[in-house]
């Protein structure tokens, strides 16, 4: 937008008009207008008018720090729900704030370990996760060994990967 140029008062004194310059002219107001080209700042340092050596002067004094994160941050422990389904072998498994990635390799291992012949898992945005489980009949193995062996084997491919990974950096 255009700035209105201020306008002379129409004065016929000459008095007149040099007391009216004088108010519009103070020093306080000039200079919170129109700085200097170098000020004394309140500490006693000069500073000169702003150009491309003050804008690289800021960013060289400027430090950056980088909180480092933890190496392996602290475990999350799960909530499960284990609930026998309609049939004596059938569970319902649900995991609260876990998605599709984990859900899917714990159903690989679940489908690894002896005694399952049948896993698979649900993943709604309504109920949490839902991991279902089908246990062999002739066998009599109980639901929470399975798990243990599943997650077991899960941990060991964890800790290998994370083994690999390190060497690679």
């Amino acid at each position: 937008m255009a700035k209105k140029k201020p306008t002379k008062p129409v004065v016929e004194d000459e008095d007149e008009l040099d007391e009216i310059e004088d108010d519009l002219l103070e020093e306080d107001d000039l200079l919170s207008d129109f700085p200097e080209g170098s000020e004394k700042a309140e500490n006693g340092t000069v500073s000169s008018s702003i150009g491309e050596s003050d804008i690289d002067s800021e960013e060289e004094e400027e430090i950056y720090e980088i909180e480092e994160e933890p190496r392996y941050p602290d475990y999350r422990h799960l909530r499960l729900n284990l609930i026998k389904a309609s049939g004596d072998h059938d569970y319902e498994l649900s995991i609260e704030g876990q998605s599709h990635g984990f859900c899917n390799i714990l159903v690989k291992h679940l489908l690894q370990t002896e005694g399952v012949t049948a896993a698979a898992y649900k993943v709604t945005g309504i109920v949490p996760p839902q991991i279902f489980i089908r246990l062999d009949d002739s066998k009599k193995i109980k639901i929470k060994d399975i798990l243990l062996k599943a997650i077991e084997s899960l941990r060991e491919e964890v800790l290998g990967d994370q083994k690999l990974f390190q060497k690679l950096m």
